[in-house]
């Protein structure tokens, strides 16, 4: 099996040892994107539709990074603070992804100064 990373001048760089996006048996994975500029700088005291724009930004760029889009997406996992902010964000990520919409977990996090990760499983596009 090949592998193979992908990484972007515009996501933010890796804080771990972990690859921005890799490419495995046809489908492409994207590491959790959370409200961070390219310059590492978390953005947790912006309103949450901003947080949650931010790193779905971020995830999309590591999609196209590797030849892709979120639009590709089989499988979202979304981390939240806040239950509470589910609808909007639900508002937010529809523009996205399109239709038909990608298998998605939403899952409730403990997050420290920021309100959102996301990440996602894609179909690599054929050449």
């Amino acid at each position: 099996m090949t592998r193979k990373a992908f990484s972007s001048d515009r996501t933010p760089p890796p804080a771990g040892t972990y690859s921005v996006a890799i490419q495995a048996q046809g489908l492409i994975f994207l590491s959790g994107q959370t409200p961070r500029d390219v310059h590492n700088v978390r953005h947790g005291d912006k309103p949450f539709a901003e947080q949650a724009r931010m790193a779905l930004d971020n995830l999309q760029a590591a999609a196209e990074a590797a030849g892709s889009s979120l639009r590709d997406a089989v499988k979202v996992s979304v981390f939240l603070k806040n239950p509470a902010d589910a609808k909007e964000f639900d508002a937010i990520y529809a523009g996205y992804v399109g239709d038909p919409p990608p298998a998605r977990t939403l899952t409730q996090s403990n997050f420290a100064g920021f309100d959102i990760e996301v990440d996602a499983v894609l179909l690599a596009r054929q050449a």
